[in-house]
């Protein structure tokens, strides 16, 4: 079927954002979409409760160690949406807090969930949450990062990031996932999110892994020595 002028004007947009606005001009729109949502102490409560109760239940999608199932959080709500859609922000925290040992378990990312919708849901929820939004939530658990716009400009002695990619490069219809990076003996791995393989020596080559043709928009380095 033939494309209308409308559909060829979204997708000429959507390549253009990747390769013509800068990271920090996107991560800056994130954060105003995640200064002006609200979300009403009444619906948190609600679905705290909710989430809870889900969580907490035979059919849970949480298991014991990283979250790396985020497809399978359908019915985990988050903002106007749930967590399969636009929750990858919140469970990258999540997995960063885990690989810390500062926490696990249903009543933890249900908090972080409440967390997320009083202070960093994007447009309610629906585009998740900004890198800024983040590191905000981090320094409230007590752990120091910073933001690295630059691939070449990774700390080689990080061993736990947080990253936001698009999917592709060259479009934002494959749309952005953040992820989780974590180094052991073996390497560096990538939690809640495809990688072509399971460890790679740097940092740089193990966000190049995920994806179809991944590009950094930025990266929130943690050192653990630090805290």
């Amino acid at each position: 079927m033939e494309q209308t002028g409308w559909e060829r004007f979204k997708h000429k947009v959507a390549k253009w954002i990747p390769t013509h606005i800068s990271p920090k001009t996107i991560v800056l729109f994130y954060g105003l979409f995640d200064r002006l949502s609200f979300i009403g102490r009444s619906v948190r409560n609600k679905h705290r409760a909710y989430n809870e109760t889900v969580l907490s239940g035979e059919d849970s999608p949480l298991t014991n160690g990283y979250i790396d199932n985020q497809s399978q959080w359908k019915d985990v709500l988050f903002g106007k949406r749930d967590m399969a859609y636009s929750g990858c922000e919140i469970m990258a925290v999540y997995n960063a807090l885990y690989a810390l040992g500062k926490g696990s378990g249903y009543k933890l990312i249900a908090e972080l969930i409440e967390e997320f919708e009083k202070s960093g849901a994007a447009m309610g929820g629906i585009i998740g949450s900004s890198p800024t939004s983040i590191k905000r939530h981090l320094k409230k658990h007590g752990i120091k990062s910073r933001i690295v716009w630059q691939e070449d400009k990774l700390d080689p002695d990080t061993d736990l990031a947080i990253v936001t990619v698009y999917n592709d490069k060259n479009t934002l219809y494959s749309q952005i996932h953040t992820i989780t990076f974590t180094r052991d003996e073996n390497g560096f791995s990538a939690h809640n999110a495809y990688s072509r393989q399971k460890y790679y020596t740097t940092l740089k080559d193990a966000i190049g892994g995920v994806g179809t043709d991944p590009k950094m928009i930025c990266a929130i380095e943690i050192d653990k020595k630090s805290l």
